[in-house]
């Protein structure tokens, strides 16, 4: 029997609530709830191909201190994501949404406007709080909207928007950079979130029964954690690995991480929900996710240095030669759900690691060749975006197949937080591995294309040893 993400026990749950919606929802509130989801996955990876200009706007930064305003985000993010989706909870998914649109889009503009890196860096760590607010109180008021047998599709709609949001930040940032500023990456957002926050009072407010307040003290542990962890990594080859300071880096962002992890497995409300990573398909979903994110985002932010550094490309053709990924991404998507249906989670996600790695050993291949979009470029590229699209669809639907319904925004912004844990990972060791390599922009792509073929290839191991047939 194939696996399916929906549990049985899920069905009858949802059917004595009486939750049954319409068999078809308003096209426009599921494109709202996508638009969400969208802004925030956006953000994380649109200001990457904007480095350069950002660089020369603010000459005495180095690559390593620009790297926190890539960084910073997808450590607030991590950090804010399960108490967010907790609030949201208790405080109803319509009113949260409403309020992350509206401090993501007030951040954006002060992002648009900084006139220095502290107060960029400092921008993009509120546009974050309110992204953390975006991504479960997305996922949680879409699902509503589709009947409990469709609600896979729901999760798979806003996974592929999420997937393409994040490897067409490349390819819109190099536009809009190229062609105005540095600067409209951030303000793009502007009339967007505005449009949205209108929109927002049309959807039907989902909220739980009060419970204990979301872990404070736990979530600026886990972000001391992980940005500690991801300043070592960053900042190891300047200062030396094996120096003080990156050693008691390291060492100190291990043991808080060790501390969040015993905090909170006896928190009522953690900032790790320990419990959803109890059975073996939800622990293999959601590490899956977290090693699959640090490829997925090594590799965004390689392609665009590497294309512009190496290669010597525009902005804008850098930016858009790091689209076929997410199309192709997006492309397969609902076709990777079905194939799991029949043939199983496990196999179409090990699959996907396989051409995932396929990819790559095309673009190490193109990589070193003459500059060429459709011969070097464009084979290796595609067929990495038709691996993560087998990939990611899959490993969302099975982290989130036996949630109940009413903690489907904490159980997703579990997930996501997994990713973003694998993003500041993945960007921390892409730029540590850059930093390294020098001028040597070939050697340094090459390494980060090592980095993510190893992390497919784990992914694949993991999910072998824990994925299962649906647990009732």
């Amino acid at each position: 029997m194939a696996e399916t993400p929906v549990a049985a026990d899920q069905l009858r749950d949802l059917a004595a609530a009486g939750e049954e919606p319409a068999t078809r929802p308003p096209i426009a509130l599921v494109l709202l709830c996508c638009l969400g989801a969208f802004m925030a996955f956006l953000d994380s990876t649109i200001v990457n191909v904007a480095f350069p200009d950002i660089a020369k706007a603010f000459p005495r930064s180095n690559l390593s201190t620009l790297s926190w305003v890539l960084n910073g985000y997808n450590v607030v993010i991590a950090a804010f994501l399960m108490p967010a989706g907790r609030l949201a909870d208790r405080l109803g998914c319509r009113r949260s949404f409403a309020a992350g649109l509206a401090t993501f889009t007030l951040a954006s503009v002060v992002c648009g406007f900084a006139g220095s890196v502290p107060v960029l860096i400092g921008a993009r760590l509120v546009q974050a709080a309110g992204a953390a607010v975006l991504v479960p109180t997305s996922l949680a008021l879409l699902m509503p909207m589709f009947p409990a047998a469709r609600r896979l599709v729901a999760i798979t709609i806003w996974g592929a928007a999420a997937a393409l949001a994040a490897g067409t930040g490349p390819g819109l940032g190099g536009v809009l950079a190229e062609d105005w500023s540095w600067r409209a990456v951030f303000l793009v957002n502007l009339p967007i979130g505005i449009l949205a926050v209108l929109a927002s009072r049309y959807l039907t407010e989902q909220r739980e029964r009060r419970g204990p307040a979301p872990d404070a003290l736990g979530t600026v542990l886990l972000a001391a954690a992980l940005g500690l962890l991801a300043l070592g990594l960053v900042k190891g080859p300047d200062w030396t690995w094996s120096s003080a300071a990156t050693i008691g880096c390291l060492a100190a962002g291990a043991l808080l991480a060790v501390a969040v992890v015993l905090r909170s497995a006896r928190h009522p409300a953690p900032v790790l929900a320990l419990d959803l990573l109890r059975s073996r398909n939800a622990l293999g979903g959601n590490l899956g996710s977290m090693l699959f994110a640090v490829t997925f985002y090594a590799v965004i932010l390689n392609n665009v240095l590497f294309l512009t550094g190496h290669w010597h490309w525009s902005l804008i053709t850098a930016g858009l030669a790091t689209t076929p990924p997410p199309i192709a991404t997006a492309l397969i998507a609902k076709t990777s759900v079905r194939l799991a249906e029949r043939l199983g989670d496990r196999l179409v996600v090990v699959t996907g690691c396989l051409v995932y790695i396929g990819g790559t050993l095309l673009l190490f291949w193109g990589g070193g060749r003459h500059p060429d979009f459709v011969t070097h470029w464009l084979p290796g590229a595609a067929v990495m975006g038709l691996g993560a699209g087998l990939v990611w669809p899959v490993l969302g639907g099975v982290a989130l197949a036996n949630v109940e319904p009413a903690r489907l925004a904490t159980a997703s912004a579990a997930n996501a937080a997994f990713r973003q844990l694998g993003a500041v990972l993945g960007t921390a060791l892409t730029v540590s591995i850059l930093t390294s390599a020098g001028a040597d922009a070939l050697g340094g792509a090459r390494d980060t294309w090592y980095l993510a073929m190893g992390f497919a290839a784990a992914v694949a191991v993991l999910v072998v040893a824990t994925v299962r047939r649906p647990e009732s």
